[in-house]
């Protein structure tokens, strides 16, 4: 990648992060990278490009280790419990990922579908197994995930009122969240026990 190109998408995450999709422009965008708007659009034609390069950037050092996870020998509670881990320290050095992703699907439903449906999928055909062999307890797979991810993501929904009400600061809320990793995982292995 060549310092322009990598000048625009810093400047594009930064955008996005701030501003979501539909409030991000192409603009501002050049304006930030320090280019002009011909120059935007010579590296990327559109704003949907710019916003799919950006997510490949983010997710794809994290969903390869998710599926590699999810293939291993563990049971599904030990990889439901190290995705939950590993996802919380994506989202520490991700924070606004979440707002910026379910604001888009808000507004853009069709982007979902660049979201990888495959993985849940894995995940349930694990749980079921595990189910079938006594090792989870049998609970609606659709609840179980939706707690897990609840659990995960409901301290960067909240970030700035949690801050707010603790009176912390970006590093303390960082910490608090690392903590609350030994948490999840032990909700989590309550959750499914037979």
């Amino acid at each position: 990648m060549n310092p322009t190109e990598e000048k625009i998408l810093d400047a594009a995450e930064e955008i996005f992060m701030k501003k979501g999709y539909d409030g991000s422009r192409m603009q501002a965008i050049a304006d930030l990278a320090g280019i002009n708007k011909a120059m935007l659009h010579y590296y990327f034609r559109s704003k949907d490009k710019l916003f799919e390069r950006i997510f490949e950037t983010k997710f794809q050092g994290f969903f390869p280790t998710v599926e590699t996870l999810i293939n291993n020998e563990n049971n599904f509670t030990d990889k439901v419990c190290t995705f939950a881990e590993q996802y919380t320290r994506f989202l520490i050095k991700n924070p606004y990922l979440p707002h910026f992703i379910l604001n888009t699907i808000q507004k853009n439903p069709e982007f979902a579908k660049k979201l990888p449906h495959h993985i849940p999928q894995m995940l349930i055909m694990s749980y079921m197994e595990d189910c079938q062999n006594g090792l989870c307890k049998v609970m609606n797979p659709a609840q179980l995930f939706i707690s897990i991810f609840g659990m995960c993501i409901a301290p960067f929904m909240g970030k700035p009122l949690f801050v707010s009400l603790l009176g912390a600061n970006d590093e303390d809320f960082n910490e608090l969240v690392e903590m609350r990793a030994v948490d999840i995982e032990e909700q989590i292995r309550a959750i499914l026990k037979p």
